[in-house]
């Protein structure tokens, strides 16, 4: 009973340690479960707070960015500021000593035109006194001689004796001696004030001229300070401008911020925009330079078509048509033959040569007339040759004697203009006393007219006969001269003449 008793006792407390161990078991998953949430929990926290601090610093370092570029914008500003303060400062001062010396110069100019004035009116008035001096000194001398005149008369009409008169002409010559050399001692006096004055007006102008010289090397020395300080503020820049590309230069300095990248996008913009000025002024000048010609070679084409228009006569041009055809023809015949020889040097050269034959007779007669057509295919391509160059010369030559025809329809063209220019200045305006003899560039290649004035003398119309006779002669010379020139033109194209005139 005792043993049941225990085992009851063993079983009882056996569950209720199982229990126990359950409950403990339990509440440890309780517990675990809890831990797990809570470090689930923690983690998810965790997360949280770093993706809080991740924006956190990144709105920071964006905050810390534009906080650095507003105070570049702000000390750029500033620095700006500062420099249109002291440019408007300078500017100002610049100006200030601008108006003062334009100041002091219309004050000298003024002074100086008053002291000509105050000179000019001195010696207006010492010559007023020295007239009206001398009108006295005239009248008195004219008054004394009257008296003297009248009290000769009354001597004479007295009766006087002959050694009085001589000694009273004597008397009178020497008061006339005494007046002269009164006038002259005044004249003298005069010269004397006149020196004077004028020496006086120079000792001003001297003062005037120490002055400016003065006033000239104290703006000297205010120029050359200034100048030592716009040098001294350049090699500052210099030396700022030095400092600053050698940061630009460095990739260290650069990093990775907003401002650099936009600094390096202007930079880059600014050198692009240079280089598409640079290329947008060649093309510019590219355009206008080939504008130019365009128009030069228009106004030429339209001076050609209309001198070829108002010259060609229908005879010349008949004649012209013909050569052209007859040289064309020439020139097909020419290029048949060349055709011709071509073809035959072609075939000879791919024609295989014949086997050799055991016959000695036979191989004789081949190489007989392998030989003849090896001399034949050579005449062929010297003749050809030939033709090549002579098809070549008479191309050239065809080219330079248009371009000499143009040129001599040309100079005639402005000879006969000249000359109805000068036959109508003839016919408006007559010489009565000279005769003018033109020279005949009526129908003259050289473009030139001559106006001869001759006097008219009696050995005047021989030297018109032979001046009229060299002009006659001149002028058939000249007609022939046209005639080989008009003769000899060739040309190499089939269009009309307007546009070959254009071509040329």
């Amino acid at each position: 009973m005792a043993a049941e008793e225990e085992i009851k006792l063993l079983r009882i407390q056996l569950r209720e340690k199982e229990e126990q161990v359950h409950q403990a078991a339990q509440a440890g998953l309780d517990l675990l479960n809890q831990q797990m949430e809570l470090q689930n929990r923690l983690d998810e926290q965790r997360v949280e707070m770093t993706n809080a601090l991740e924006a956190l610093e990144q709105d920071k370092y964006s905050l810390q960015k534009e906080v650095e570029l507003k105070t570049r914008i702000l000390e750029s500003l500033q620095s700006d500021f500062e420099c249109v303060k002291n440019q408007q400062k300078r500017q100002l001062q610049e100006q200030q000593e601008h108006l003062e010396r334009t100041h002091s110069m219309a004050l000298s100019e003024l002074h100086n035109k008053i002291l000509r004035l105050q000179s000019a009116l001195e010696e207006s008035q010492l010559n007023e006194k020295q007239l009206k001096h001398k009108l006295e000194m005239q009248t008195e001398t004219l008054n004394n001689k009257l008296e003297e005149l009248r009290a000769l008369n009354e001597h004479t009409q007295s009766s006087m004796t002959s050694e009085m008169m001589e000694v009273q002409v004597k008397i009178t010559e020497l008061e006339n001696i005494k007046v002269s050399l009164e006038q002259e001692l005044q004249e003298s006096q005069y010269k004397e004030q006149q020196l004077e004055l004028t020496n006086s007006s120079l000792q001003r102008q001297l003062e005037r001229i120490t002055e400016e010289k003065e006033e000239r090397e104290r703006e000297a020395v205010s120029w050359f300070n200034a100048l030592e300080k716009s040098r001294e503020a350049n090699r500052d820049l210099q030396i700022q401008l030095d400092q600053v590309l050698q940061q630009a230069q460095d990739p260290n300095s650069k990093g990775n911020s907003l401002f650099a990248e936009l600094e390096d996008k202007r930079a880059e913009m600014e050198r692009q925009l240079i280089s598409m000025k640079v290329q947008y002024q060649s093309l510019q000048k590219i355009h206008a330079f080939s504008k130019q010609q365009m128009q030069r070679m228009k106004v030429q084409i339209a001076t050609l078509m209309q001198l070829q228009g108002s010259r060609a006569d229908p005879a010349q041009l008949e004649r012209l048509q013909s050569m052209l055809s007859e040289k064309n023809g020439e020139i097909q015949n020419l290029m048949t033959k060349l055709q011709r020889l071509e073809k035959v040097e072609m075939l000879l050269k791919s024609q295989p040569a014949n086997p050799a034959t055991a016959d000695g007779g036979d191989g004789q007669d081949e190489t007989y007339y392998t030989d003849l057509l090896k001399m034949k295919l050579s005449n062929t391509v010297k003749d050809a040759e030939r033709l090549g160059d002579e098809l070549s010369l008479q191309r050239m030559k065809s080219l330079s004697e248009s371009q000499r025809a143009l040129e001599l329809e040309r100079k005639l063209f402005t000879s006969e203009r000249l000359l109805k220019q000068v036959t109508g200045c003839c016919a408006h305006h007559t010489f009565p006393a000279y005769k003018t003899v033109t020279s005949g560039a009526e129908r003259a290649v050289t473009g030139s007219c001559l106006c001869v004035c001759v006097l008219s003398s009696p050995s005047s119309d021989c030297k018109e006969k032979e001046t009229e006779e060299n002009q006659q002669q001149n002028n058939r010379e000249e007609r022939r001269r046209k005639q080989k020139a008009v003769e000899m033109i060739h040309v190499s194209s089939n269009s009309s003449m307007e546009n070959q005139c254009a071509q040329q």
